[in-house]
């Protein structure tokens, strides 16, 4: 395999061929005890922002990196846990509705989920249609490969519309895997949480991955697979409503889970152009719901269904893909084909769905989406001019059981994106895509983008770019949509949706004068129009999603890095966000309000000791502002939105936390890792009494923090390479 992963390397602004090389041979060598090296090597090399491999500093956009020895140092059970210590994220979200299942969602640069596009390897993993309806949107994070399979995260702030279409309106993730050695080998990794609180739940996780060359050097293979299982947490507060004490409490309280990953690739290099390779991942996800913790449970007479869940949920994703590499003398062509199948299951139809009598109530509802996505792009150099075109055809269709239908449509799209490079320090890059939607026609999306390596030290780097989020496929349809507040109120689609649209600018300055020091700061402007936004089912009025308004985002994200000793290093960002709705035409989306519930303030830093060579620790603290509490906040002990909550208690509160961990390297292949979160045991179980706003009679409680996250608790991890 080393003859091919040596030619698959193209030229890249800013780093000699010999240097790419050497970085593709350290790939090349490293398998089990050489993994953490590898790591290192290719830290600074990153694919994602222009399509092929170049310098992370010279890349055309605000992008971060995070190594698989960087997850392995932390605990990781969804894909934004991966990304909390990044700057301009932010995956505590607004409340318990938003991570039902006891998961996280990502949110980036101030805005919500829906608008960042996750990738594999490249190829894309949204969903355009809502699968997981009533907010189960966070169970979508567990989609991921093992740590073990993982090479490294990129993560980009900012549209990235230009490359890859829909859903990159406010940034892209791409998980890039690892790839085969020369030699056979892999990794095996078992965690466990173990928490100081007897009410909430711990968890374990066990995952291997491994790879090499079978009969020759032109076939390899890899394998991986993860399981994870959590205990069900029965957290009581202040003011519990004891007929909702074991129902309703969704992410609050996090119900007993089991989440099995596995998957497979197998690449096929008959010579040094061409790479075929072959590959599956499958996940299942099962959530407890005997007691209605997600969704209520209630039958009639015959035992039917009435509320719309059964006494289990299930979120799965089988996913089958094909690619090719060809390394011609025009250029390199990357091509794949995926199709990807998502369910929700322990879904029923409800009693408000269907006419009385009607056989249907309380039988299973079908929620599947079925995507197929083809890519295909050239890489080429012309003088100056490093040029990327491609292409992409999507064809997707969402089936739900409550209108008994089924939305679909394809969409098509071409780009062209040139870095030209002007003079030996400035690179210009420019690009330009059109899609054509079944439903809403065509979308141009432009993008240009400047870097200057002033000196030596000194890069300066600024663009302007577009993103669009096209419409759910089921918000363009003309009826109901699905149902909310535990079945009961309608939700209502419009044909008529426009795509949101975003534009964004940046500026940043990096300093970086050699490998001990490291800095850099941007300053963001994103201005939003035709967001999609409905009033909350919880509040018992008719839904219909519709274009309400526009909003914009501003804000500076700012990080640096020092080795201040031999043994010592200093790392830490932090993240300024301010968003304002400048337009509304509905209530609950008020213009001067916050876009998102994002926290002002962000501010994450760690203190790194090599005690030893074997022995390294760390101590992390992170800190959030306070945020706004919407009028719409769901309280889910309450059943509904909290209303008067966001008069009587205010604000989010912020917070402070620290997190003490060691790891420890017995062999070169047996490393051992152990951290305390909540060092400090920060209690967030702090609810507040307040009378309702729209019954004052009666008085209710809430938090005064958005999430009721986890007390002290001490994560232990074993990782074994062979």
């Amino acid at each position: 395999m080393t003859c091919n992963i040596l030619s698959s390397v193209v030229p890249v602004r800013g780093v000699s061929r010999p240097a790419l090389l050497a970085a593709a041979v350290a790939v090349a060598l490293s398998s089990g005890p050489a993994a953490a090296q590898e790591a290192r090597e290719l830290s600074r090399v990153v694919v994602t922002a222009g399509g092929f491999e170049q310098e992370l500093v010279e890349a055309p956009a605000s992008i971060s990196v995070i190594t698989r020895e960087e997850l392995e140092q932390q605990q990781v059970r969804n894909l934004a846990e991966a990304l909390r210590g990044i700057e301009g994220v932010n995956i505590n979200t607004l409340d318990a509705r938003s991570n039902k299942t006891g998961n996280q969602t990502i949110s980036l640069r101030g805005l919500p989920s829906e608008y960042t596009l996750v990738l594999i390897d490249g190829r894309r993993q949204n969903v355009p249609g809502t699968v997981a309806p009533n907010a189960f949107v966070d169970s979508a994070s567990v989609f991921f490969p093992p740590i073990a399979a993982i090479e490294r995260i990129e993560v980009i702030r900012g549209p990235m519309s230009t490359l890859y279409g829909a859903d990159a309106l406010g940034g892209v993730v791409n998980i890039i895997t690892r790839r085969p050695g020369a030699e056979r080998g892999g990794s095996a990794a078992i965690s466990s949480t173990f928490q100081t609180d007897p009410e909430f739940g711990g968890n374990t996780t066990a995952e291997a991955y491994g790879a090499g060359p079978l009969a020759d050097d032109r076939l390899a293979l890899q394998v991986y697979g993860r399981v994870f299982e959590r205990a069900e947490s029965r957290v009581t507060w202040e003011g519990q409503n004891e007929s909702l004490t074991d129902n309703r409490t969704m992410g609050q309280n996090p119900v007993g889970a089991n989440v099995h990953t596995m998957g497979s690739r197998l690449t096929f290099s008959p010579d040094a152009v061409h790479d075929f390779s072959v590959g599956f991942d499958l996940t299942r996800q099962a959530y407890n719901n005997d007691r209605g913790q997600l969704g209520r449970i209630r039958r009639d007479g015959d035992g039917r269904l009435r509320d719309g869940y059964d006494t289990e949920l299930g979120f799965n994703r089988d996913q089958i893909y094909l690619a090719h590499t060809a390394r011609l003398p025009l250029g390199t062509v990357e091509s794949s084909l995926t199709r990807n199948v998502t369910e929700t299951t322990g879904r029923t139809i409800p009693e408000a769905a269907v006419p009385p009598g009607d056989p249907r109530l309380g039988s299973s509802r079908k929620l599947e989406s079925e995507t197929t996505v083809l890519d295909t792009k050239l890489i080429t150099g012309m003088g100056d001019h490093l040029v990327s075109v491609g292409a992409q055809y999507i064809d997707a269709s969402l089936t739900d059981g409550i209108p008994d239908d089924t939305f679909s449509n394809s969409q098509w799209g071409v780009f062209v994106e040139d870095e030209w490079s002007m003079t030996e320090r400035f690179v210009l890059t420019g690009g330009l895509r059109y899609d054509n939607h079944d439903a809403f026609g065509g979308q141009t999306t432009p993008r240009v983008y400047g870097v200057w390596s002033a000196t030596d030290t000194w890069t300066f780097k600024g663009g302007v770019g577009r993103g669009y989020r096209a419409p759910f496929l089921e918000q363009l349809h003309d009826g109901i949509v699905g149902f909310g507040n535990q079945g009961q109120d309608p939700l209502f689609g419009d044909p008529d949706l426009k795509p949101e649209i975003s534009t964004n600018y940046e500026v940043s300055a990096h300093f970086h004068p050699g490998p001990d020091l490291t800095g850099h700061v941007t300053l963001f402007y994103t201005e939003l129009k035709d967001k999609i936004e409905r009033p909350t089912a919880a509040s018992g009025m008719t839904d219909t999603f519709a274009n309400i308004g526009e909003a914009r985002i501003q804000g500076v994200e700012f990080a640096a890095a020092w080795r201040f000793a031999p043994a010592w290093r200093l790392s830490g960002n932090y993240t300024y966000t301010d968003s304002e709705v400048t337009s509304s035409i509905v209530q609950g989306f008020e213009k001067g309000d916050p876009l998102f519930s994002v926290p002002e303030h962000m501010i994450n830093a760690t203190l790194d000791w090599q005690a030893t060579p074997a022995l390294n620790t760390f101590l992390e603290a992170e800190y959030r502002s306070s945020s706004h509490r919407p009028d719409s906040f769901h309280e889910p002990h309450l059943g509904g939105s909290a209303q008067g909550a966001s008069e009587a208690l205010g604000d989010f509160k912020g917070y402070t936390l620290f997190n003490l961990g060691a790891r420890y390297r017995f062999t070169e292949r047996v490393t051992m890792t152990g951290v305390i979160y909540n060092l400090l045991d920060k209690d967030f179980n702090d609810y507040r009494a307040y009378p309702l706003r729209n019954d004052p009679s009666v008085t209710a409680h809430s938090n005064v923090y958005n999430n009721l996250l986890e007390p002290r608790r001490l994560w232990l991890s074993m990782n074994v390479d062979f």
